[in-house]
């Protein structure tokens, strides 16, 4: 799952990542604020940024917790802690909690 947001974050096509995704999925920012799929999908194909480095700490059929890096144009490296819940073979959340390297 980790490889397919990374593929659509360098190819900038969201059909990677798409067939993964609920039709009602919501991410989670640092900051918790929300977004939905369409905006998920919006700054997916912008383009700017890429991940690297996947941790898979614990996965079952529920949920995934994992970690990456993040490279990301005019910011400094950052990683993340993924927490996201799955159901029906689909993810409806994802909360990302993001550090930036000082």
């Amino acid at each position: 799952m980790l490889e397919a947001w990374g593929k659509t974050l360098e190819t900038k096509d969201f059909s990677h990542l798409a067939q993964y995704l609920s039709e009602d999925f919501q991410v989670e920012d640092t900051l918790g604020e929300l977004d939905n799929l369409e905006n998920t999908k919006s700054w997916c194909v912008a383009g700017g940024l890429r991940i690297n480095n996947f941790k898979t700490i614990r996965e079952n059929a529920n949920y995934i917790v994992a970690t990456h890096d993040v490279v990301q144009e005019g910011k400094p490296k950052s990683n993340v802690l993924v927490y996201a819940e799955q159901s029906s073979g689909k993810f409806t959340y994802w909360k990302i909690q993001r550090t930036f390297e000082v």
